[in-house]
């Protein structure tokens, strides 16, 4: 009997470790890797990865060089930044990419400088690698991923071809459903299924599971008859050690043919109880050293947890979702009269509960990591019901399209029909002040209004125009938002001038400091009114001189918003210099925790009904 082992990994987004168990990191991660090499040797054992690397990652890109990958498949957020930027980061790389079914549209040849399968070999076993998508952006040309999967299965097994492979491993990035149904419609040309895409840990039931890790039942896995999938978490906190006997048998045909005869799996978490690899731990330093102050630096206290995991934003209302659709519901409504805002639980990518308590810099960026910008569009009510009827149409499945609303009030029954499961959708309208006159008019500890509920304003209107802030992602028709990105669809803020999701938090966060600053800090009074004066005084000298020109640019809109940043606490920092000082920084988290609290809660406005 041969033998071959794989530790494969997918979607990888921070190099340093996170708070909680498992904490990860890349450091710890390399160990395990050489942990791994140094027990199987590298002429029976291989390294393989299922995409998502270069976006939303910040970092995590620099250090694959020295993992010791064997080959890995393009993930759809790696296209985030097109081909060219593609091509330029996958070049730097030393591996092969796999993209097997989707080509250029011109050429018809792999993208982006990948390959449509890549050959191993590991202790006397040939090991023919595919990689497999479920989709990627339409101006690619896109071939049917089990077609492809048959197709080169097929050439690569051929025992009178030019490869002539044992057994033929597929690296995907797709939901598990598509994955599980893969291996069903290939069970005699592909051994072996390994998938990324989907954040969540999960082992088919055509393998054994050890290391006392008991398998979970999720959403999607109900056809898993079987199947030899392997989902292998997300970002550097777990990997699978898979394990793989092959024995010799007959064929039809008079030959013989090998077959995996054993697969088992184990599942290991890259807790804090892992050792760092010094070198990793050392080159991870030096990436990060110039940032850890300021992510670290907190920015918010909250009362209540924030849960941003997927199975929660992906299935229901969440409190953290309707603070931050409140958020951009308010982003814009100085410039336009916003409806409503929607955005999805994909947006969201920590998969963490923050528990209530600081909130840093550094959480944000984890939570939202996409460089994607909240745009502001018009779009008639059918459009908007569609892009509600696409956002429910998956349930109970953790499809990263589930909605997050301000401003609405949705009903639908989940068990109907997808295309067809809403039932009622009505405009609402907040009875409490907005977060800005909130902090104007009452104390941050004053919570006698903090379950007011909505009104409702009328129920939508199909024939109706309606200004809705959305994720510029979303806009684009991604994810099976096709109703937003109809022609008709008109663009108040498009993408080259909207603000990205972490920046209108994070800068909410700091106009509530400088607000409450101002309040409670006469210091802070006094340079403020200094500054107004100081401006009344420059003002009447350019009027004074005749430099009207210069005086009219002061008011033009991109003026305006700068000086409203401005006002908000963009560039203002209250009691925050370089000291390092520890009483200094104890002052800053009390600040913080008295002037910057919030309590975001869900207020029904995602209901599911039977009727």
């Amino acid at each position: 009997m041969h033998n071959f082992q794989i530790l494969h990994f997918n979607d990888v987004y921070h190099l340093s470790p996170q708070k909680r168990e498992p904490v990860g990191g890349a450091a710890r991660f390399a160990t395990i890797v050489k942990e791994f090499r140094a027990k199987y040797g590298p002429d029976s054992s291989c390294v393989l990865f299922s995409g998502d690397l270069f976006n939303p990652s910040v970092e995590s890109s620099i250090t694959v060089n020295d993992l010791g990958i064997d080959v890995a498949c393009f993930g759809n957020h790696d296209f985030d930044f097109g081909l060219p930027t593609l091509k330029a980061l996958s070049g730097k790389t030393n591996f092969p990419w796999l993209l097997s079914n989707v080509l250029d549209s011109e050429s018809g040849n792999p993208v982006a400088g990948g390959k449509r399968f890549h050959i191993l070999e590991k202790n006397g076993l040939k090991l023919g690698i595919i990689g497999l998508v479920e989709n990627l952006p339409p101006t690619l040309q896109y071939k049917d991923f089990i077609a492809v999967g048959k197709e080169l299965a097929a050439k690569l097994r051929d025992p009178n071809g030019d490869y002539a492979v044992d057994l033929v491993i597929a690296l995907t990035h797709s939901r598990l459903p598509n994955d599980i149904l893969l291996a069903r419609e290939t069970q005699d040309e592909v051994d072996l299924i390994l998938g990324g895409h989907d954040h969540f840990y999960y082992v088919g039931k055509g393998c054994e599971v050890i290391n006392g890790w008991t398998r979970e039942e999720v959403a999607g896995s109900e056809e898993d008859n079987g199947v030899r999938v392997v989902k292998s978490g997300t970002d550097f906190r777990e990997l699978s050690i898979i394990e793989c006997g092959v024995d010799e048998i007959d064929n039809e045909e008079g030959g013989t043919i090998k077959i995996i005869k054993n697969l088992s799996v184990t599942r290991q978490e890259i807790t804090s109880t892992v050792a760092e690899d010094p070198h990793f731990a050392e080159l991870i330093t030096a990436t990060t050293s110039n940032i850890t102050e300021k992510m670290s630096k907190s920015v918010a206290y909250t009362l209540t947890p924030w849960d941003c995991r997927s199975t929660m934003l992906r299935t229901q209302e969440t409190a953290f979702g309707n603070f931050v659709a409140d958020l951009m519901l308010y982003a814009y409504q100085s410039c336009y009269h916003i409806d409503c805002s929607m955005l999805c639980g994909g947006s969201v990518r920590s998969d963490a509960i923050y528990p209530p308590g600081e909130i840093t810099l550094g959480d944000l960026l984890e939570i939202f990591p996409f460089e994607d910008t909240v745009v502001v569009i018009k779009i008639t009510g059918q459009q908007l019901w569609d892009a509600l009827e696409n956002s429910v149409s998956m349930v109970p499945k953790q499809e990263g399209r589930f909605p997050i609303v301000s401003g609405l009030k949705i009903e639908y029954n989940q068990k109907a029909d997808p295309g067809s499961r809403l039932r009622n959708v009505w405009l609402t309208e907040r009875c409490q002040p907005t977060p800005m006159e909130e902090s104007e008019k009452q104390n941050i500890d004053n919570d006698s209004e903090e379950n007011v509920p909505y009104t409702i304003v009328e129920k939508l209107d199909l024939q109706k125009t309606y200004t809705v802030c959305t994720r510029g992602y979303m806009a684009s028709g991604y994810d099976g938002f096709t109703a937003l990105a109809k022609p008709t669809t008109q663009f108040l803020v498009d993408d080259e001038n909207g603000i990205l999701l972490s920046t209108l938090v994070r800068r909410y966060f700091l106009g509530l400091y400088y607000i409450n600053a101002m309040k409670f800090n006469k210091s802070c009074e006094d340079r403020a009114k200094e500054a107004v004066l100081k401006a009344v005084a420059t003002w009447k000298k350019l009027a004074e001189t005749k430099r009207e020109i210069n005086a009219h640019k002061n008011v033009l809109s991109r003026n305006i918003q700068e000086a409203l940043n401005f006002s908000l606490g963009e560039t203002i920092e209250v009691n925050d210099d370089d000291s390092s000082d520890s009483s200094r920084n104890n002052d800053h988290t009390d600040f913080v925790k008295d002037w910057v609290t919030v309590a975001p809660m869900i207020e029904d406005r995602i209901v599911t009904v039977d009727f």
